[in-house]
């Protein structure tokens, strides 16, 4: 089944024709609840009446210069779990955005029982009578490429001087797993075993660099093992060590372990961490790549091995930042900004975190409770599912050293250029920006017939649901045609936090 309907076929744009004619954009944020005009309405063919208030703000394009394919961190994708099974509402919304590698979880300690001895690898998941295989099913069809995060096994089988217990059910687990969902191509191995601090119930105990090693041998013998066994179409790949954060000595051992490993089959086909650690920040997000590709080439590694960020964002665990409502459109801007510096960066694999999450929804995609409803990070993904292929130069701001500010993404195609500008301003930021767009060098298709100009906005009184929840979807705010022209300009505003996709289509 096709996961290219997209949702925001039929999104609405507000507006009001007076007595002269003259089509005057409304927006959202002075009036939320004003009639909007259906999709199918034709564009109006004067432009928005400029906005007024705010500092000013650039965001100037060169779309002539290409920077390179876009690698979208939309394609990368988490889901909590096992026990966090979409209502079918959430699964159609989260496949609008199209996943391309969904990460999962996979507990050994769960389907093998160390007691009796014995498997069950549909087992049943923690609170809501689910088995793990509606869980698992749900990976496999929202996704291209499942990444499956193996965590420890039972307490009592992680004896690294005498492996060989959990060894055989590690290895059964991702056997069973990979022969019913072929799909499966990433295996990282436990999570997070570096934390400092007490573990939940749901979380295992931290281990030491050097057990985490014995165990990621153990880890990588056994995908070898069925990559020659399985022979499969999708070979499995390996790494880890999926660390809290990201400059830390336990990722620093791992290298070093790796490199004295003297096994001639040793593999570490990417390295893993978590980065919750750059809200005030983000900008330092961009050397993080190239930090890790010289720690690999100090050690005589291949500094090439890719770079994933399998989970981040900026409120870990049970944090907070101001208010509940607040903290939704703060996640929505920080995910967006870390996601610019990020690609900036050339990281390999960054994934967005997180669909549901179980204990603290500020961080969630999707609303809790109300099936089929999203958040303003649901949005924000959304947007950056509307960018092109091609990253073009932009250079935007007022942005400050540490990535406080304005930033712009801009992106090209055959079919047309998007924009993506956020006001990042964390929590104890309050600047709003009059922001001027200006895009030059436009492409000779540009210069022959007419263009259609689209803005969406994601702020705290549009595409919000806890402003609104009727109109929590994304909201596109303006729609108009100019005609031909090798340079074009546009104002708008941007609130504290907020961010807006400007699309512009030749006809």
């Amino acid at each position: 089944m096709s996961k290219r309907a997209l949702f925001w076929v039929g999104a609405l744009v507000a507006c009001l024709t007076v007595t002269t004619g003259i089509a005057i954009v409304l927006r959202p944020q002075a009036d939320p609840r004003s009639a909007a005009a259906p999709a199918s309405d034709p564009p109006s063919t004067v432009p928005p009446t400029a906005p007024s208030g705010g500092l000013p703000a650039t965001v100037t394009v060169a779309a002539g210069t290409e920077l390179g394919a876009l690698d979208n961190p939309a394609r990368y994708q988490n889901q909590s779990g096992p026990s966090q099974t979409l209502t079918p509402l959430d699964e159609k919304r989260i496949a609008q955005l199209e996943p391309v590698v969904l990460r999962g979880w996979f507990k050994p300690e769960s389907y093998y029982d160390h007691l009796t001895d014995s498997y069950d690898f549909d087992y049943p998941t923690p609170g809501g009578g689910k088995r793990f295989y509606a869980y698992a099913d749900q990976l496999d069809r929202l996704s291209e490429q499942i990444f499956a995060n193996f965590d420890q096994c039972d307490p009592e089988l992680m004896t690294p001087n005498d492996p060989g217990r959990c060894r055989a059910v590690l290895k059964a687990g991702i056997r069973h797993y990979k022969e019913r969902y072929p799909s499966l191509r990433y295996i990282e191995l436990f999570n997070e075993p570096d934390k400092t601090w007490e573990p939940s119930p749901v979380e295992r105990a931290p281990i030491s660099a050097a057990d985490y090693y014995t165990w990621y041998k153990v880890g990588y013998s056994i995908v070898n093992e069925l990559n020659e066994e399985l022979a499969p179409a999708v070979p499995l790949r390996i790494g880890g060590p999926a660390a809290y954060t990201f400059d830390s000595p336990f990722l620093k051992e791992f290298l070093d372990r790796f490199r004295a490993d003297s096994e001639p089959t040793k593999r570490l086909d990417f390295l893993s961490y978590h980065q919750y650690r750059r809200r005030d920040d983000p900008a330092s997000a961009q050397t993080e790549k190239k930090t890790a590709q010289q720690w690999l080439s100090e050690r005589d590694l291949d500094p090439a091995t890719p770079v994933y960020v399998t989970e981040y964002g900026v409120f870990p665990g049970a944090n907070t930042g101001t208010t509940f409502e607040e903290d939704l459109l703060t996640q929505a801007a920080a995910m967006s900004t870390l996601g610019y510096y990020y690609v900036a960066g050339g990281t390999d694999m960054v994934m967005h975190w997180v669909f549901d999450h179980g204990e603290n929804d500020r961080k969630s995609l999707l609303v809790d409770g109300a099936d089929g409803k999203v958040n303003p990070y649901y949005n924000l993904v959304a947007m950056q599912r509307k960018l092109k292929s091609q990253r073009i130069k932009a250079t935007a701001g007022p942005l400050s050293p540490k990535g406080i500010g304005v930033n712009a993404l801009a992106t090209r195609d055959r079919t047309g250029i998007a924009i993506l500008a956020t006001n990042y301003q964390w929590t104890d930021g309050t600047a709003q920006y009059l922001v001027d767009l200006r895009v030059d060098d436009l492409p000779s298709e540009y210069t022959k017939g007419n263009i259609l100009v689209e803005r969406y906005l994601v702020d705290a009184t549009t595409s919000n649901y806890a402003y609104d929840p009727t109109r929590s979807d994304l909201q596109r705010v303006e729609r108009y045609t100019i005609p031909a022209t090798s340079s074009l300009t546009a104002t708008f505003h941007l609130g504290r936090n907020a961010m807006s996709l400007v699309v512009v289509t030749p006809f």
